[in-house]
């Protein structure tokens, strides 16, 4: 019977994820050419100033930023829509609510992932078409940006459960990664410089392009910004962690936005 109960649950769970995928095809169509024009746009727009490290830090800084928006593009209707749409209402078949938003959530993370994946491999051709050479650092930013996108996807699954529509999913998520978090940088910056900022997914998301040598001298994460008039101090400010701390932060992350999305979904009916 256990048997049989484990299986029903992860058939469930199956059909909603190719149910998701089936949905999602025409988005990820559309955000994949998007992913591809960009890693093309910039490689044939770059400066040619620019040395190997310099072209492939650059194009990743403007990823990260990428990688916010698109993320909330999939994973703001998770839940909220499910809880708008009041699926619980259909008496047969019953649904589960947690297996139900799983496999949404499923399908949803490997469609993030092979656009990742769509952007450091155009990024690579283009740097080897360019400079014929390349960079070992990119796989270690690779793996970096995949665990980014994985406590991405989980915050914003977190407001899509709290935030009864998609456009408040979306809007509170861009103004918290684009506003709250730089802005709290730079209040923690002013009361005191000598604290790290590694609370801030913003800060913690500069090691994706920070990974790429040539941006900062061996073993330095911050710099210091003087300004023109002499009488104001300089101003320091950090631009990357370390890679171990920042992948415990996100592990921390992860791990706090799935448990309170399960107890607050355990709380809501469908």
């Amino acid at each position: 019977m256990v048997k049989n109960m484990v299986k029903n649950g992860q058939n469930l769970i199956l059909r909603t994820f190719l149910l998701e995928m089936r949905f999602r095809w025409k988005r990820f169509l559309f955000f994949s050419i998007i992913t591809i024009a960009f890693a093309f746009l910039f490689s044939f727009t770059y400066p040619y100033h620019y040395d190997k490290n310099s072209f492939y830090r650059q194009s990743l800084t403007y990823f990260r930023f990428f990688l916010i928006f698109v993320s909330s593009f999939f994973f703001s209707d998770i839940v909220c829509s499910e809880f708008s749409r009041k699926t619980g209402y259909i008496m047969f078949p019953k649904i589960n609510k947690s297996k139900l938003i799983l496999g949404k959530f499923i399908a949803n993370l490997i469609i993030m992932f092979c656009i990742v994946i769509l952007y450091y491999l155009f990024l690579n051709y283009c740097t080897v078409l360019i400079y014929n050479v390349i960079i070992p650092e990119s796989y270690l930013s690779f793996g970096i940006a995949i665990i980014y996108t994985l406590t991405l996807s989980t915050s914003i699954i977190l407001f899509s459960t709290i935030l009864p529509r998609v456009s408040f999913v979306f809007i509170t998520v861009i103004s918290i990664y684009i506003i709250g978090f730089p802005v709290l940088e730079q209040v923690l910056t002013s009361i005191n410089q000598e604290i790290e900022p590694i609370f801030s997914l913003v800060y913690i998301g500069n090691l994706i392009n920070h990974t790429i040598p040539g941006g900062l001298p061996v073993g330095q994460r911050f710099q210091w910004v003087y300004y023109a008039a002499d009488e104001l101090p300089p101003v320091k400010v950090w631009l990357t962690p370390t890679i171990e701390v920042a992948i415990l932060v996100m592990i921390i992350y992860t791990s706090i936005f799935f448990l309170f999305t399960f107890l607050i979904l355990r709380r809501k009916e469908l």
